[in-house]
């Protein structure tokens, strides 16, 4: 049985660890091509390397996106390796470390988290968009943050104001490219336990995180996040554009136990006082 997304070539920014990687597997899985970028060189090829061991066709592209002439390049070399291009998954982005409040972050630290999550996002669609344009079809999937959605409790204030800048880059670009049959969506993750945050943070500090913001009571995976970019991915995504989605384990929805007895003790005790009425 064919893949949902065989024959399709998919471009991967930020393809060497965590989510990318997890990504690219899953597109590997699907059938489709897959051209894996990263800025670190010796990333990317290894994970070119583990998908050509999976059996899939794969290309590395060594490219920094917050610079147009590498987003440029990195799309001319998929369609010069594959011939085409389908689907573009901005996923490359950082978090610098949040030991700063809005007042103390310098305008360094401002400038490369905006190039990268923000511009490196926009400059990717830039690229990509002409082709998707006159082959009249393509898709483009973004990694927001619940810190595009409300704050971060984990990064600064550069980090927030750089995924909310995500968010309305990918409503403007959906309603632009809807006549062009080109969709735009945005995925938002919770708590994702990458190498990097596992390497950040301490065991008692996830555990705390699990227990006071997860409602489902455990850390998200890359695999959580790969699903639903296949999703966008494919032909069952065809009429969904401009959206948001988070996965982040119920934390939109409240604190998990952190208010959950509270809430519910609450409702015992309205539903007993109506009870007494009746």
């Amino acid at each position: 049985m064919a893949g949902r997304l065989e024959g399709k070539v998919a471009l991967i920014t930020g393809a060497g660890s965590g989510i990318g990687l997890a990504s690219a597997l899953a597109f590997a899985r699907e059938g489709a091509r897959v051209v894996a970028v990263d800025v670190d060189a010796r990333a990317g090829e290894l994970a070119a390397e583990q998908l050509r061991g999976a059996g899939a066709a794969a290309h590395f592209v060594r490219a920094d996106v917050s610079k147009g002439a590498d987003c440029e390049r990195m799309v001319a070399e998929a369609e010069r390796s594959f011939g085409a291009l389908h689907v573009l998954f901005n996923n490359a982005g950082i978090m610098l470390p949040a030991d700063d409040d809005a007042v103390s972050t310098d305008e360094a630290t401002w400038d490369l988290t905006m190039n990268v999550n923000l511009k490196g996002v926009f400059l990717c669609c830039q690229a990509v968009i002409p082709q998707m344009t006159k082959q009249k079809n393509g898709r483009i999937i973004n990694i927001g943050s619940l810190a595009g959605r409300r704050m971060s409790f984990f990064g600064s204030a550069d980090y927030t104001v750089s995924k909310w800048g995500v968010s309305g880059l990918a409503a403007h670009l959906a309603w632009e490219l809807a006549d062009s049959h080109i969709t735009v969506n945005t995925i938002c993750p919770g708590a994702i336990l990458t190498p990097l945050a596992e390497e950040g943070t301490t065991a008692d500090y996830r555990a705390m995180v699990e227990k006071r913001l997860i409602p489902l009571g455990r850390w998200g995976t890359p695999a959580d996040i790969a699903g639903a970019v296949t999703y966008f991915a494919s032909d069952a995504a065809e009429w969904v554009t401009g959206q948001l989605v988070d996965i982040d384990g119920g934390a939109m929805t409240g604190y998990g136990e952190d208010l959950r007895p509270v809430v519910r003790e609450r409702m015992a005790d309205l539903q007993a006082k109506h009870a007494a009425k009746a």
